[in-house]
């Protein structure tokens, strides 16, 4: 099982960053927790509009990096 995160910054500030963790999982697949991870990030204009998407990253449930 996969998780989603991902990495949003406010544009113009990279300073001003946000991990982002998706609700809607966890994810059977890592392919799946990425096709999430890019949903998040084409729809992210719309809930947080001053910020644009860097990075994510699919962690498998229960473990850290």
């Amino acid at each position: 099982m996969f998780e989603a995160f991902v990495l949003v910054c406010l544009i113009g500030d990279p300073e001003k960053c946000h991990t982002l963790k998706d609700i809607e999982g966890p994810y059977e697949t890592e392919q799946a927790c990425e096709i999430r991870a890019h949903e998040i990030a084409m729809e992210l204009p719309e809930w947080m509009p001053n910020y644009m998407a860097l990075r994510y990253k699919c962690n498998e449930k229960g473990k850290r990096t």
